[in-house]
């Protein structure tokens, strides 16, 4: 009787242990995936098909920081310095003490105390977009005013971007780009609705977001432009871009009658406001007050009275949010993500953070210093500060939670 060599049995031993352990890991991970509760972000997931909203129940542990001005229009954080650009002036705020700060105005330097946008740069340049003041560049303390003169489409800034050493910029009379020396008239080159065939959708740009490639977007008081680096394409309220009339009519009803210091009431672009049979100047899907481009690459853009709108550029497809699907307010002032990857939303009706399917909104109950929320901002050491009415509010991410640290005992 032949029997089988030892190493043979060792070796069927070992093949149908392995594969035994091999099944065995596999449904494991079926049931981590499945059953058990998932880690990470869920915003880096599809989103939801149906959301919900949710108030805050608790008071967060905050500092609130008045200031005398209208509002905060833009935050920018660098290390410990928090720049705060207000309609009285920008602040240089060294956070890591309490009184070093450092006021910027037209009596300092600066041609106009309305601030629109901040842009820190690596080098240590921060680009300034003023209220009708041009654009002004401080680097080590130094102020350089930059103008029509030099090439400048208008006097107001509202945003600015970076593609290596070329500046895009955002202003009330179409787009620049900024190649080269910016003293030097012949590094700009202008962009209009009228040079471009109607590809800029407006002149009125309030938002500049850089895409893969050469894609460049713009949000305007008309609509949503791209250009490409060589053709330009465009999407408004026809197109999908903002909620319905009927659906945030109920909602709006008087939402922007204290609306202080703000332009969009008394700054009214009829030409841009195409909508028919809406006589309604608080209701403008078109008008992109604030844009966000992901990490995954989905286009968020925060409307005036038309809610959140989500554009996916591969699609070419808009989702829109409003009250109705968890919103606290319909009129979308700024947008950023944080280090835990959501979705945070300043509002007429507060802060909101947003994982994909819920929108968790903080507001002045809570802890704010206000309920409009113009600017968010996220620092080191988990820190978030939030512009709204007369000042700011310096809240913080709990490591163990991930959520907004909170008031004990509340």
């Amino acid at each position: 009787m032949k029997t089988k060599p030892t190493t043979f049995i060792k070796i069927e031993f070992l093949q149908k242990n392995n594969l035994f352990k091999l099944i065995s890991i596999l449904i494991y991970i079926f049931i981590i995936n499945f059953f058990l509760p998932t880690t990470g972000s869920s915003f880096s997931k599809p989103l939801s098909k149906k959301s919900k909203g949710e108030n805050y129940s608790h008071i967060l542990k905050s500092d609130n920081f008045s200031l005398n001005a209208r509002n905060v229009k833009v935050l920018s954080a660098k290390g410990n310095t928090l720049w705060i650009g207000t309609s009285m002036g920008l602040i240089k705020y060294d956070t890591s003490t309490i009184n070093n700060y450092k006021i910027y105005d037209n009596r300092n330097g600066l041609l106009s105390n309305g601030i629109f946008s901040i842009l820190n740069r690596t080098n240590n340049q921060t680009w300034v977009g003023t209220y009708g003041g041009g654009l002004t560049l401080i680097d080590s303390n130094k102020l350089l005013n930059i103008n029509t003169p030099q090439g400048l489409n208008d006097s107001f800034v509202y945003d600015q971007k970076f593609i290596d050493d070329v500046m895009w910029v955002a202003t009330w009379s179409g787009v620049n780009r900024v190649n080269g020396d910016p003293l030097d008239p012949l590094s700009w080159t202008s962009f209009t609705v009228k040079n471009t065939n109607g590809g800029l959708i407006d002149n009125w740009v309030y938002s500049i977001e850089v895409g893969e490639g050469d894609n460049i977007w713009f949000g305007t008081e008309a609509g949503l432009s791209l250009y490409d680096g060589k053709q330009w394409y465009k999407w408004d309220h026809k197109n999908g871009l903002g909620a319905a009339y009927d659906v945030v009519k109920s909602d709006n009803t008087l939402a922007t009658d204290t609306f202080q210091g703000s332009h969009h009431n008394t700054q009214y672009n009829t030409q841009s406001n195409n909508l028919q049979n809406t006589g309604d100047s608080n209701y403008r899907p078109n008008y992109i007050v604030s844009m966000l481009l992901d990490k995954k690459k989905r286009l968020w853009i925060g409307t005036w009275g038309g809610g959140l709108s989500m554009f996916d550029p591969k699609s070419k497809a808009f989702r829109n949010f409003t009250v109705k699907d968890g919103l606290p307010g319909n009129y979308i002032l700024a947008l950023n993500q944080g280090s835990d990857g959501n979705l945070w939303i300043g509002s007429n009706k507060g802060l909101t953070s947003f994982d994909g399917s819920l929108f968790k909104t903080y507001s002045k109950i809570n802890g704010l210093i206000s309920d409009y929320v113009f600017s968010i901002e996220f620092a080191i050491n988990n820190f978030i500060w939030v512009g709204g009415h007369h000042g700011i509010t310096k809240l913080q991410i709990d490591n163990a939670t991930g959520r907004l640290s909170r008031l004990e005992n509340n």
